[in-house]
């Protein structure tokens, strides 16, 4: 199980790495457009919905993310699809967490506590799916109820998550006119 923390550890940790080098890389024009385009989302949102809503939609994306997450803890298959969420979650939260630093990093500081959470779900999900594949099935049932239970309080953790974003959202979203 060591190794297998180390290689999400890592997996993570690259995928940052990877994200911020992405980031870095792009031209100054680009890096302005895209905070145009940001500005532009967030005042049409404004229009569109109250912040409560927008909390709510964040709230919703988080919790659907961290179903599949779960279920894919429950296949063998899942082990693969689990390294690859992995990654590409440590990319673009590299890629955001730079690209926010210039925006607001209150909407940055909300997103680490929910990456967190979502890391250490899909550590939750790649072990009992790893558990699957070395067809370990004399403790199927209790290890099943301990994937539930660690779920249920990663559960709380990504609402109680998603709560401080969508606030954060909202704070931020209260600086733009409708």
């Amino acid at each position: 199980m060591r190794k297998l923390f180390m290689m999400q550890g890592f997996l993570l940790i690259s995928g940052m790495v990877c994200g911020i080098i992405g980031y870095a890389a792009l031209p100054d024009e680009l890096v302005l457009r895209l905070g145009d385009f940001l500005t532009g989302q967030m005042q049409n949102l404004r229009a569109v919905c109250s912040a409560e809503e927008a909390a709510g939609r964040i709230m919703r994306a988080n919790c659907v993310e961290l179903l599949r997450v779960y279920l894919a803890g429950l296949c063998m298959v899942g082990l693969p699809i689990l390294i690859l969420l992995l990654y590409v979650k440590g990319f673009t939260f590299g890629f955001t967490g730079c690209f926010l630093l210039s925006h607001s990093v209150l909407l940055l500081v909300s997103r680490l506590l929910y990456v967190m959470v979502f890391a250490a779900a899909v550590a939750a999900a790649m072990r009992f799916s790893w558990i699957l594949l070395q067809n370990r099935m004399q403790s199927l049932l209790r290890q099943l109820l301990q994937y539930r239970a660690v779920f249920l309080l990663l559960f709380l953790l990504i609402l109680a998550a998603s709560y401080v974003d969508g606030l954060c959202c909202a704070r931020y979203l209260a600086g733009f006119t409708a």
